[in-house]
């Protein structure tokens, strides 16, 4: 009766408060591996949000993963889940290349910002769309082309000389922005934004045209409101 709890004479089953975890298939071979529990956990996250495969990883990455502090290990797997994976073709490299940046700011004592916006998911899936180009991630670069599709350009690579370098793009420009820009002066081979994991460096871009018998001599010059280019056509 309902007396009988007032008055304590009841019994009352006690509440589950433990949150079930879902964990994968292979949990248990991240701490087999030699994982700490907590960062097996969080890796496995990554797993059950369908972010990165067990098979992504290969076992130069999880030693290397190993080799962190606790701490240090979790905080490489929050900037791995938080980076764009959705156009990284070696997840395993991608990690790496995570881990030793992270190391090198831990050695100069910065970190990373919060400031500087990724990009645009949506308009970059526009551009690929439209012109059927492909984009490879890295932790060294975002590349754009190289070869661009076969309805574009058929032919061989450009030779060595033909590349343009620009510096001092806005840290906050992607593909969506820049590939219409340069499409002024002509199909593009190739677009590659070096970068670190977080930060944009520069840009290195390949542009060429279909007329091959053209000789290489400057022949485009504009001003984008905040650079000035020189683009080399052929």
């Amino acid at each position: 009766m309902a007396t009988d709890h007032v008055n304590g004479n009841g019994t009352e089953e006690p509440m589950d408060t433990t949150a079930e975890v879902t964990h994968s298939e292979h949990f248990q071979a991240l701490l087999e591996a030699g994982l700490p529990q907590k960062v097996a956990e969080k890796l496995d996250e990554l797993y059950v949000a369908g972010l990165v495969a067990h098979g992504d990883l290969d076992e130069r990455a999880i030693e290397a993963l190993k080799e962190f502090n606790e701490d240090g290990a979790l905080q490489v797997l929050v900037q791995f889940k938080e980076s764009d994976l959705s156009h990284v073709q070696n997840k395993s490299a991608f990690l790496c290349g995570v881990m030793k940046t992270y190391r090198q700011r831990e050695k100069q004592g910065t970190k990373v910002s919060d400031s500087i916006k990724g990009p645009d998911e949506t308009k970059i899936k526009e551009l690929l769309e439209r012109t059927s180009y492909t984009l490879d991630v890295t932790t060294g670069q975002r590349k754009y082309g190289g070869p661009p599709p076969e309805s574009v350009y058929s032919g061989s690579q450009p030779p060595v000389g033909t590349e343009i370098f620009v510096g001092k793009i806005p840290r906050d420009l992607y593909e969506d922005e820049l590939v219409p820009l340069f499409e002024k002066a002509g199909p593009i081979w190739d677009l590659r934004l070096m970068m670190d994991p977080l930060n944009l460096l520069f840009v290195h871009i390949l542009i060429i045209r279909l007329d091959s018998n053209r000789s290489h001599t400057p022949t485009c010059f504009w001003r984008t409101g905040f650079l000035f280019l020189w683009v080399f056509l052929f």
